[in-house]
């Protein structure tokens, strides 16, 4: 059986309590599989009593910040910074038994910038990393980025003995940077073996990951699913954009997503 995950920020625990209501009664009562949480730079002391006491017991994944919350990991002279940025992150995750810190490599593109993020990542000494593949360029950075093609994570995997969650909108948009065929790039991701994955709606043809809800873009979602994801496999549904009110918008994800791989 599959399992879907959803997915909350550590900010929601300060500026958007009603959500954080509305994801604990949906995950007690079973009808997300997991949480996703994503952990923002010095947010662990002012939040993890509240996350303790409502998703102590519910199995959950901790995303680490990215670029956009500074944390990156291909500029050498941030390595300290960066081990700081990641703490909270390796905080929550001992919090809630976590098994997986999802971190992404740093931004730009080019050999120099790929090994500073695996030395990064080594360095960082922790068994629960997990490398995330990434679009070739990030919109709100206005950046390159690396860690795109199969080669770059099958290198990361190798070299740093990282965990991969295989995130399947931003393979589809390095693909299309790079003009490469998208389910031949799928299929390699899926030969290295995913821990995990996320999983958005979007535009095929695009080099932007959109998040959009499931049915709102032209991804063959099905496909996505039964054909590259394993049959216990661990999916966060990374879907909207804005701050939500609760948890309905993934509840009808969720509903849309079952129906359509069970048909």
């Amino acid at each position: 059986m599959r399992h879907f995950g959803l997915k909350l920020w550590s900010k929601d625990f300060i500026k958007n309590k009603d959500f954080v209501v509305s994801a604990e009664k949906a995950l007690k009562d079973g009808l997300f599989n997991y949480l996703e949480l994503f952990a923002l730079p010095d947010t662990f002391e002012e939040t993890h009593l509240e996350v303790k006491q409502r998703f102590n017991g519910i199995k959950t994944i901790i995303h680490a910040p990215h670029a956009i919350q500074h944390l990156d990991i291909s500029d050498p002279e941030e390595f300290e910074n960066n081990r700081q940025r990641l703490k909270s992150s390796q905080q929550f995750a001992d919090l809630l038994d976590a098994p997986f810190i999802i971190l992404h490599p740093g931004m730009h593109r080019g050999e120099s910038y790929l090994q500073e993020s695996m030395r990064q990542f080594k360095a960082f000494n922790d068994s629960r990393l997990t490398v995330e593949n990434l679009p070739g360029y990030c919109s709100q950075t206005k950046c390159e980025l690396h860690g795109i093609t199969p080669e770059e994570i099958k290198r990361f995997i190798q070299e740093t003995k990282a965990h991969f969650c295989l995130d399947f909108s931003h393979a589809i948009c390095g693909a299309n940077t790079y003009n490469s065929d998208i389910y031949e790039v799928l299929q390699a991701f899926a030969d290295l073996h995913p821990d995990m994955y996320h999983l958005c709606d979007g535009d095929m043809h695009s080099t932007n990951d959109s998040h959009l809800h499931y049915g709102e873009g032209n991804y063959d979602l099905k496909r996505l699913v039964l054909q590259y994801t394993s049959p216990d496999a661990f999916i966060t549904m990374e879907t909207g954009h804005g701050i939500p009110t609760d948890v309905q918008p993934w509840l009808d994800d969720i509903t849309y997503l079952k129906k359509l791989i069970s048909a």
